[in-house]
C-alpha cells in the first residue's frame, strides 16, 4: 500500500470485482474443487484448507455442504484406505480423523474395509 491511498486501492478492487476479474465465490469453488480431485482431506480438513485462503468459516462451510455429499466424502476416505497398509482399526481411523473426515464416515468406511479385509482371508 506504499504510495497509495486506501480510497485509491477499494476503488480499484470494486472496479475489478464489478468487471468480473476477481471473484471469491469463483475461487472458493475452483480451488475446492482441485483439493477434491487432487488432493485426499475429509469435510473438515478441506474446510480448514479453505479457510487458510481466507475464507470465512461459515461460508467454506456453506460451500462444503452444497460441493460435498456424504458420498463423496466415503469415496475419499476409501480411497486413503486403500493406499494404507495398516491393518489396526484405531490407526486408521487416527489417520482420516487427522486428514479431516466427519466421523460418520469413519465410522462406515472402516466397517466396510474391515469387513472386506475378513472375506478376503
Amino acid at each position: 500500500m506504499r504510495g497509495f491511498k486506501r480510497e485509491e486501492i477499494a476503488s480499484i478492487i470494486d472496479k475489478l470485482a464489478d468487471e468480473g476479474l476477481i471473484d471469491n465465490d469463483q475461487f472458493a469453488q475452483v480451488f475446492l474443487d482441485n483439493l477434491v480431485k487432487y488432493k485426499s482431506f475429509g469435510f473438515y480438513g478441506l474446510k480448514a484448507k479453505l479457510m487458510q485462503r481466507g475464507l470465512p468459516s461459515s461460508e467454506a462451510e456453506t460451500l462444503l455442504k452444497e460441493k460435498l455429499s456424504l458420498d463423496e466424502e466415503l469415496a475419499i476416505a476409501k480411497k486413503v484406505l486403500e493406499k494404507s497398509r495398516e491393518t489396526d482399526r484405531t490407526k486408521l481411523a487416527q489417520r482420516l480423523s487427522r486428514k479431516g473426515f466427519r466421523s460418520e464416515v469413519i465410522r462406515e468406511v472402516l466397517r466396510d474395509h474391515l469387513e472386506r479385509s475378513e472375506r478376503s482371508l
